[in-house]
């Protein structure tokens, strides 16, 4: 069978990254696999530059519709995020008008929301969890007999189906081996993707952590502590000389929610790391458990930066809504082993909390400008997962029925701001933080006191003040997009143009 995975939005995120795991393991059962891409250039989950009337122009659930039909798919797999779900349950709609295959939703959203996904009534099931469980066998049914009836789909672990009125469950696989997976196909996403630049590795899958806003906290509630997982050292090297071998890349981005934690295991992976792979990589990491030893394990094994998640620097927001408990004092301690290591880092901020005031933007402000080290601090906007336990502290009382139906924002946009005058300002604020590196503090200080202002600044223009920061301060991987993107927004508009 040729079975077609569907997949819209930015490349760099953990759904994207498992396709390409999954893609193998289908291939191993014995069906061919293709990929019907819309990389939604300018929209809403694009993490450079978001110009909804020029994405909508660039994309349509029309558009992608005729890809999938020009693959002659026998079956569909969407992997479908909160932003994406309205654009790709169209999508689905008017592929099934054309094409008898079944439609199966995987992925985030339908991890979460699997009966308003199927309320919804384009897709024929749900895979809540993980696929690597269920879609072996779910395909092997298809091919022989088309779309199982409920008994048969009983029998496969993870989905979620209507049976009648009922909605049916199937029993929870166990998380899955990540050493028993076969290598990533980083061919999949091409030539929208090329892995030559930069190579995006994931090691790991889920977190330890209970952070309140997290998919990775929805996804344990699905799972328990079990969740979280790591690779071997060895299955990640051989992952890692596969592709230097292929694509000889220069730089490598590990995308995993946190690499520090265990440092025998780090010990290993970056002595290995570095006289095997050889280049320089970015990752991720918590303040909690992040020691002296971390910073010098990563600076020798060649890291040129660690992108940590703080969100506020108001802790009893951090640690009352948010569920993060690091300190102040604690976050300041570990960007000062950055320092003393020579490593980089940026700072995850998060605008849009419940309970933060202006008072909270301000001192975080002059908190960030003073920390010496800092490449960056990304700039986030709060956005509310179905499920997630910080929905429960949301202003807005229908909230739980909005998710359900999936929201069109990201974390780039103030979407579930209260109000259009606190947008205007958080906006404002955002930008002042987005381009610290370019404001001598006596005129940030000017500057703040109109935060709204500032927020004004043409969307292009702001990309390129942003170019002009990461030029400062020598961000290699904001390099790495500059030299990538343009190629993505020119073969969108190419698409667009002979595909009508």
């Amino acid at each position: 069978m040729n079975v077609t995975l569907v997949y819209r939005g930015r490349y760099l995120v953990r759904q994207a990254l498992e396709l390409e795991t999954l893609a193998p393991v289908i291939r191993r059962a014995g069906h061919e696999v293709s990929l019907a891409f819309d990389p939604g250039v300018l929209g809403v989950t694009d993490n450079v530059l978001q110009v909804p009337a020029v994405a909508r122009r660039l994309s349509s659930p029309g558009l992608l519709a005729r890809k999938i039909l020009a693959r002659k798919p026998s079956v569909l797999l969407f992997s479908v995020l909160p932003a994406t779900f309205g654009f790709l349950n169209d999508t689905a709609r008017l592929v099934r008008e054309k094409s008898p295959a079944p439609i199966v939703f995987m992925g985030l959203f339908p991890s979460l929301a699997a009966r308003a996904v199927l309320k919804r009534g384009a897709a024929d099931l749900v895979i809540e969890g993980e696929a690597e469980p269920a879609v072996p066998g779910l395909l092997d049914m298809i091919a022989r007999a088309g779309l199982p009836d409920a008994e048969a789909l009983s029998a496969i672990p993870n989905l979620v189906f209507r049976r009648g009125e009922d909605l049916v469950r199937t029993e929870k696989a166990p998380p899955v081996d990540l050493d028993s997976l076969p290598l990533p196909d980083k061919d999949l996403f091409a030539p929208l993707v090329s892995q030559r630049t930069s190579y995006a590795a994931m090691v790991s899958r889920g977190c330890p952590f209970s952070c309140s806003f997290c998919e990775e906290t929805c996804m344990k509630a699905l799972y328990g502590p079990g969740w979280f997982r790591r690779k071997g050292v060895d299955a990640v090297m051989a992952e890692l000389e596969a592709g230097k071998a292929r694509y000889g890349f220069r730089e490598l981005i590990f995308k995993d929610s946190y690499l520090s934690g265990d440092e025998a295991w780090l010990a290993d992976l970056m002595a290995r790391f570095r006289s095997g792979i050889g280049v320089p990589f970015k990752c991720f990491a918590t303040i909690l458990g992040f020691t002296e030893k971390t910073a010098r394990l990563l600076k020798e094994g060649g890291c040129y930066g660690v992108e940590f998640g703080l969100q506020t620097w108001n802790e009893d927001i951090r640690l009352n809504v948010l569920n993060r408990r690091e300190s102040d004092q604690e976050a300041r301690r570990v960007f000062g082993y950055c320092s003393a290591a020579g490593l980089a880092y940026d700072v995850d901020h998060m605008f849009g909390l419940p309970g933060e005031t202006e008072a909270d933007h301000l001192e975080g402000l002059f908190a960030y400008k003073g920390l010496p080290g800092l490449n960056r601090v990304k700039v986030h906007h709060l956005v509310y997962l179905p499920g997630a336990p910080i929905a429960l502290k949301a202003p807005e009382s229908n909230l739980a029925a909005r998710l359900g139906e999936g929201v069109a924002a990201d974390f780039y946009d103030p979407a579930f701001a209260p109000a259009e005058a606190s947008r205007a300002r958080l906006m404002g604020w955002a930008a002042l933080y987005k381009l610290l590196p370019l404001i001598p503090e006596p005129l940030l200080r000017r500057l703040a006191r109109r935060p709204q202002a500032f927020g004004r600044i043409p969307k292009i223009l702001m990309a390129a003040l942003q170019g002009l920061a990461a030029a400062k301060t020598g961000d290699l991987r904001f390099a790495v997009y500059l030299r990538d993107y343009p190629r993505l927004v020119l073969r969108a508009l190419i698409g667009r143009l002979t595909n009508g």
